[in-house]
């Protein structure tokens, strides 16, 4: 009986959501440290808890009270358009399913119906989350409340098959071409209509039940689409891998294209007038880390962080902040310069230890002084002004100096 079922349209469905769903949550399971997401999770629970309790309880921050209802319906509305539709159809039915109609279009059928009560799980837990906004600031009841969250739900069902209409009958720049604008002018719709049903219980109503007959309109026009099995295998594929495109962005780093040219010093030009065997080493290191595009990401990460750092706190504890970022850069750029160091590039050559030790302050003080006088003219422009921000820029650069000299020089001895 069992192996009778499982060979019925309606059973294939499910044997493949069943499928899907175990192997999400198995790359789920390999990706994720549960133990780590307890910790962050509880404290993140309890303190997104009592801030949604202060929406109801205490009077609401401003951002809230002057947030527009066609703002919010807008912001709603982009979350609508993330959506898609999954119906479980593979490249090996073009076998046997493509030929039977009928299991064709019950998996479209199934897919469609499991894409609608999605959107509307997605829609009423949005709805509840912005529920003081809809009762505060809106006025409404939470029979109106409940009826905005069907609203919604019916209409992201419908935006997602429209939508995906587009996505199986086209591809590359004529899909984007239909897509942009049929997103643009239902989302317009959309915020119009919702507020023009703004306070009217039956109006309301009445555009929830426009909204499913479209949606229903709409869903037996994707079941009478013809010659879209390719644009089908390729757009389940595609939703199928997007959540664990997810994950992997999170734990695989990206490979990246060769590039043949770098962003910066693509010309051999001098940066350093003294061409000492040390000089050009720290020349050579401080070109190699800007054409590394991680570390040059990562040294404009730290810039821009450490400029706000200095900036934002007052006094003193924006002097202790300054005094704590330079002594933790000088620490991160020595060991930029270890890595450099080691590499099968300096080996070639033979260096005499403090040859070696020269270059890499020399490095080291090149990568500093132009986040220290940025970070030093901020703390200055922030704290007193915009001319004594010179001063603190150049006090800034002379302690960053020597906190670099003294670091350097317990390397050297802790080397020799």
């Amino acid at each position: 009986m069992e192996t009778s079922r499982a060979y019925t349209p309606l059973g294939l469905y499910r044997r493949r959501r069943k499928e899907h769903f175990n192997e999400q949550l198995k790359n789920l399971k390999l990706v994720v440290d549960w133990t780590v997401w307890v910790y962050l999770l509880i404290p993140g629970l309890l303190y997104f808890s009592g801030w949604y309790v202060s929406l109801w309880s205490k009077p609401l921050p401003s951002w809230a009270t002057g947030l527009t209802l066609p703002t919010l319906t807008g912001l709603i509305d982009i979350i609508m358009l993330t959506g898609g539709i999954l119906i479980f159809i593979e490249e090996a039915d073009v076998l046997f399913l493509k030929s039977r109609s009928l299991w064709m279009r019950t998996l479209m059928r199934q897919g469609i119906y499991r894409a609608s009560l999605q959107h509307l799980g997605k829609m009423i837990a949005i709805t509840a989350l912005t529920s003081p906004l809809w009762s505060r600031v809106y006025d409404m009841s939470f029979i109106h409340i409940a009826l905005i969250a069907i609203w919604f739900g019916a209409v992201a069902s419908f935006q997602v098959i429209v939508l995906h209409m587009t996505k199986v009958r086209y591809i590359g720049w004529r899909r984007w071409i239909r897509m942009i604008p049929l997103a643009v002018a239902m989302g317009i719709i959309t915020i119009g209509v919702t507020s023009w049903m703004h306070g009217h219980i039956w109006t309301l109503l009445a555009g929830i039940v426009a909204a499913i007959l479209l949606l229903i309109m709409v869903g037996r026009m994707r079941l009478e689409m013809k010659g879209t099995f390719e644009g089908d295998v390729r757009e389940d594929l595609r939703e199928r891998l997007k959540f664990t495109a997810l994950l992997l962005s999170r734990s695989v780093n990206k490979p990246k294209a060769p590039r043949t040219r770098t962003i910066i010093f693509r010309k051999q030009r001098k940066l350093l007038r003294h061409r000492t065997i040390s000089n050009r080493t720290a020349e050579t290191a401080f070109k190699a880390f800007f054409r590394n595009s991680s570390t040059m990401k990562l040294y404009l990460q730290l810039g821009g962080l450490s400029i706000a750092a200095v900036a934002l706190p007052p006094f003193p504890v924006n002097v202790i902040v300054c005094g704590l970022l330079v002594i933790m850069l000088s620490v991160l750029f020595y060991r930029s310069w270890e890595v450099i160091a080691t590499s099968d590039y300096v080996q070639l050559v033979s260096y005499d230890s403090e040859a070696l030790n020269r270059a890499g302050v020399t490095m080291v003080r090149m990568l500093f002084v132009p986040l220290g006088i940025l970070m030093g003219f901020s703390l200055g422009a922030a704290w007193l002004g915009w001319l004594e921000g010179i001063v603190t820029a150049a006090a800034v650069v002379a302690f960053g100096l020597f906190v670099l000299s003294i670091t350097g020089w317990i390397r050297y001895i802790r080397s020799a």
